[in-house]
């Protein structure tokens, strides 16, 4: 009987604990690294970057690339789907990067595997994604390695030409940081010419500015589907450019009503973010900054008005890393601010965790929620690294890393029959895409969600927070229901599509240019609705990569007729299998890499679209020659 009560304690209790707090995991997961020593010319820690990404193509695990600053290696932390992580950088080829900086994963040759490129004071590195777990050191091919104090990275198709293009900040100031009339470095527009190789076009395009670069982000602030660029300097001035859409910039930072001076001081801006914190479906910029942080608020005709102190994120510590995220999942975008003193105290160090109370108004509940982090803080990223589909952080210290694994809600149930009752108070999403026309992971998309009387608007933006990126999948909170009235994704390349009548799963997979939707598994769970038994499921093909042949696995529920075409990367139709009316249970499709007419087909990305009955998927593979 004492057993029982016990247990019965346990169950009711695991509820609010789940409910009440993040948790540091740093240890249990393996992603502590060393203790990380200051600049010995300027006394201070610089601070590294650090981005996630899906870096090996396994589906749906978040990987970790942290810059190894102060002389450390690099690490790249491969998540192995048991929430812990292995770090690989050495064995991988990406541990030495000398006087790293920034970091961003982007598929720069459009193969449908995510690069690496590490910024450094001094020569930058760019590393191909082999696809087998290594990389290779592309720098010199790619012509990217200038010789100035590369910062930040942010990334997309500025042109629509198709091809992702780098903007990188570069920091002016020399060693010591008693020199207040640093020499200025300009910042570089890199263009990718897709050939593999990029060229500098910052001066023609009119964006090569000299401030002190810390921070840099490509975002649409005006709605017409071109990538403009804010740049966020120390010490000032901040620059917002707009894109003319001619390969030219405007700088338009007068006129948009972003200043420099807040309560008579110079803005000394480090990292920033984007994001449409007050769902009236334009994009809002927050900048961090040495004295006092700044939340420029869209108006949606061309300007911005500074509303952080009257929002209450005005924020008195030494801000860095920044990040818009629906931690709880109810439909509204919160806010997380990395804080850390320059010269290695503990004096303000308090990171914030902001909750957006719909009203225009944010509550720090970092202390609750256990998100302050006592340490040094400077880069970050987010993302879902345990795959139950609510955001969590991971931050980089002075003393370490580390991982704070959200648990606001309950995890995903495993066990269909109790999921009713372990059903979590918000519903959510989280979406990925497959550009065709447009870059391969739809860089620059704007995504609109649209439930009941609110609408939430995200954009896929690669390079922000500080010195990093945070996971290239957007997360969608909806609070109660997971009912929604539609998604509409708008592209670079200028399709338009829209889904209607939904309900939601926990990763969504669009390819742009087709009417699928695509339900995707997380490996370990059983469901992907809730309450819902599948009636088909397509697997990963295997081998992948593969040459030149593979299997396709796929499972049916109840028996239906089972077609699988297969494209090409530019959504060219290669071979088509109907393989007619099937039983229920499990079954492969070989596929010899031939096309139609019997030729074997090219090396690349190709995606396999599984249609079994009213279920729908898309899946992509490689051959590899």
């Amino acid at each position: 009987m004492r057993f029982y009560i016990i247990l019965l304690l346990c169950l009711c209790l695991v509820p609010n604990l789940y409910s009440q707090t993040f948790y540091d995991v740093s240890d249990l997961a393996g992603v502590v690294q060393r203790e990380t020593p200051i600049d010995e010319n300027s006394g201070t820690w610089m601070g590294p970057g650090a981005a996630s990404a899906d870096y090996d193509n396994d589906g749906c695990w978040l990987d970790i690339f942290v810059v190894g600053d102060g002389g450390l290696p690099n690490a790249l932390y491969h998540n192995n789907g048991d929430r812990t992580f292995t770090d690989i950088a050495e064995k991988a080829g990406v541990a030495h990067t000398p006087n790293g900086r920034g970091c961003v994963w982007f598929d720069y040759n459009n193969d449908g595997w995510r690069d690496l490129f590490v910024t450094c004071a001094g020569p930058n590195f760019l590393f191909r994604n082999n696809g087998d777990g290594t990389f290779t050191d592309v720098s010199q091919l790619a012509r990217i390695t200038n010789e100035l104090h590369g910062t930040n990275a942010a990334v997309a198709d500025y042109d629509h030409d198709g091809w992702l293009d780098i903007y990188i900040t570069n920091w002016g100031r020399p060693a010591s940081l008693l020199v207040f009339d640093p020499e200025p470095r300009t910042n570089v527009l890199y263009r990718n010419l897709g050939n593999g190789s990029f060229e500098d076009v910052a001066v023609d395009a009119g964006v090569a500015d000299d401030g002190i670069g810390w921070g840099a982000v490509f975002f649409d602030y005006d709605g017409d589907t071109w990538p403009d660029i804010f740049v966020a300097n120390d010490h000032g001035p901040d620059k917002l450019y707009r894109n003319r859409g001619d390969g030219t910039f405007d700088d338009v930072s007068e006129q948009s009503g972003i200043v420099t001076l807040i309560r008579g001081k110079p803005t000394g801006a480090m990292g920033l973010c984007v994001g449409d914190y007050d769902n009236d479906t334009d994009l809002d910029l927050f900048v961090t900054n040495y004295d006092e942080d700044l939340l420029w608020r869209n108006n949606g005709d061309g300007t911005f008005t500074n509303v952080a102190e009257q929002v209450g994120v005005a924020n008195v510590g030494v801000g860095w890393y920044a990040t818009f995220v629906d931690y709880d999942n109810d439909g509204w975008r919160d806010l997380y601010v990395v804080n850390g003193n320059v010269d290695n105290s503990q004096k303000t160090n308090r990171n914030r965790l902001y909750h957006n109370n719909r009203n225009g108004k944010f509550v720090d509940r970092s202390d609750s929620l256990n998100t302050t982090v006592d340490a040094v803080g400077r880069g970050a990223t987010a993302g879902d690294f345990d795959n139950d589909g609510d955001v969590d952080f991971f931050v980089v210290n002075n003393t370490g890393n580390t991982l704070l694994i959200n648990n606001i809600d309950p995890p995903y149930p495993t066990t269909p029959s109790i999921r009713a009752s372990n059903r979590a108070k918000n519903e959510r999403f989280r979406i990925r895409l497959i550009g065709t026309e447009s870059n391969p992971d739809g860089i620059g998309t704007r995504v609109t969600v649209r439930k009941n009387n609110i609408i939430q608007t995200q954009e896929l933006i690669c390079g922000t927070g500080f010195l990093g990126s945070d996971s290239l999948e957007l997360q969608f909170g909806l609070a109660s229901s997971s009912k929604i009235d539609s998604i509409t994704l708008k592209w670079p390349s200028g399709i338009v599509e829209t889904y209607e009548n939904i309900h939601a799963y926990d990763l969504f997979v669009f390819t742009e240019g087709g009417d699928v939707l695509t339900p995707v598994e997380p490996a370990g769970k059983l469901s992907t609705t809730w309450g819902k038994v599948r009636k088909a499921e397509v697997f990963q093909n295997y081998p992948n990569p593969f040459n030149p042949e593979t299997w396709i696995p796929y499972r049916l529920s109840e028996s239906s007729n089972v077609n699988v075409s297969i494209f090409s990367a530019s959504g060219e139709l290669v071979r088509m299998f109907k393989l007619g009316h099937q039983t229920h249970g499990e079954n492969k499709l070989y596929w010899d890499g031939k096309n139609t007419a019997g030729e074997t087909v090219s090396s690349g990305i190709y995606f396999y679209q599984f249609e079994a009955g009213n279920v729908k998927s898309v899946r992509k593979m490689w051959l590899m020659k």
